[in-house]
């Protein structure tokens, strides 16, 4: 009997050895998570108070580890909203996870630095338990929503940058074919005014001699020589289409400098700003007018709307690149279907409480196999050196995540693809 015990409780000290190991095995997981881990981790007891916390939370809070251990953690990073009033901490998700054991999701909180300032997060909290299944504390883990949409914007500029890079040479051929005839009609016109005032200056000295009749017949011969030489028909007809011609020149090129700063319009401190969505639809045409007019015509179809907020500079940037990759698409049809005729056909209209934009082509169309995989980052199907099929992908979280929208499309294999934007009034 004495030896059965003596069994037993060499069989228990060995089971507790293994719990033991266990134990001080999953403690050193637990921490290389925390350490290794990504994203911004903090851990709480029962009572909400931080046992531990990753490098990337301390520096996103602004704490030591030492400072912050022991904290109570609603009242260190949650204390109060964003209109400054206070956070009551049964409202918060970490309380409810403490109290019931459920887990929460939470977009676009704020939590509280140590210096005193706040920033933007989405959140994870998430109730740990142990062995006999109590609540024993929870997980909290947090993105800096703040950072996350500098880097997003870093990353729309660095690609507007680009469109303009690519769409530069076009914009400068736009530019540059009527400097050319506004040039040479100013050449013209200076010097056709010069024959005119030389001619007029004759003019005069013919009325001053008027007055003696015997040498009027002789200034009578000497102005119809002049008005022959200098061609004063031709230049009553060329003179008015010079004009004519300069001034549409010079309306080409104010068009395509409004278009371009239209376009390329930054918004300032990443502000919303109410806004006609055909003004953006005009621009971008304009801007990139080059991309299509060998390639294709381009319809419009734009129903009055009203304005709504939006960040300009992206919208133009999604339908430049919607228009862009039109263009691309009726290039590769045409390669295949000679004497095709192209076409882009652009609309606007208001549907209940959302525009909608429709980009419309009849190029190639996406096939089955790739139209799963068109809105993935860094997928193309375009030849190297047209798209680095990045383009898509950042429209779509412009459209999605930046504006509360939808950007999806409708294809024909061997057709035609049209894209659609639907933007919450």
């Amino acid at each position: 009997m004495q030896i059965n015990q003596e069994q037993d409780q060499q069989h228990l000290v060995k089971e507790l050895e293994s719990a033991r190991e266990a134990l001080i095995q999953q403690r050193y997981q637990h921490e290389m998570m925390l350490r290794w881990v990504e994203g911004a981790v903090l851990t709480v007891d029962r009572d909400g108070k931080i046992t531990d916390a990753n490098p990337v939370a301390l520096r996103g809070l602004g704490w030591d580890l030492d400072e912050l251990l022991g904290r109570e953690c609603h009242g260190t990073i949650q204390h109060t909203l964003e209109d400054g009033s206070e956070y009551p901490l049964e409202f918060s998700p970490m309380f409810a996870a403490l109290e019931d054991g459920s887990s929460h999701h939470v977009d676009g909180d704020i939590f509280w630095r140590k210096d005193g300032t706040n920033f933007s997060v989405d959140y994870i909290v998430c109730s740990t338990r142990n062995e006999k299944n109590e609540i024993v504390g929870a997980v909290l883990t947090f993105r800096n929503l703040t950072e996350k949409r500098l880097e997003e914007v870093k990353r729309i500029h660095g690609m507007k940058l680009e469109a303009i890079g690519q769409l530069s040479a076009g914009i400068a051929h736009e530019i540059n074919t009527p400097m050319q005839f506004i040039g040479t009609n100013l050449a013209f016109l200076q010097e056709a005014s010069e024959d005119l005032l030389r001619l007029l200056d004759r003019y005069r000295e013919f009325r001053e001699q008027a007055a003696a009749v015997e040498s009027s017949r002789e200034s009578c011969r000497e102005l119809a020589e002049l008005e022959e030489q200098i061609d004063v028909e031709y230049l009553k007809d060329e003179m008015p289409k010079a004009f004519s011609q300069t001034q549409g020149g010079v309306g080409r090129v104010t068009e395509m400098i409004q278009g371009l700063k239209g376009f390329a319009h930054a918004d300032h401190a990443d502000q919303k700003r109410q806004i006609d969505i055909n003004t953006i639809i005009r621009n971008t045409l304009v801007v990139s007018r080059n991309e299509y007019k060998d390639i294709a015509g381009i319809e419009t179809d734009l129903a009055a709307l009203p304005d709504i907020k939006v960040h300009p500079g992206d919208i133009g940037q999604v339908i430049l690149n919607l228009v862009v990759n039109a263009a691309h698409a009726i290039a590769a049809r045409s390669k295949e279907e000679a004497g095709l005729t192209g076409c882009i056909r652009i609309s606007s209209r208001l549907d209940e409480n959302e525009v909608v934009i429709a980009v419309e082509d009849n190029g190639k169309g996406i096939a089955d196999e790739f139209k799963n995989r068109v809105f993935d980052p860094f997928f193309t199907t375009k030849e190297v050196g047209q798209g680095s099929g990045q383009g898509l992908s950042i429209s779509r979280n412009i459209i999605h995540d930046k504006h509360g929208g939808k950007l999806y499309f409708e294809t024909m294999p061997g057709k035609g693809t049209t894209f659609f934007i639907r933007l919450p009034c």
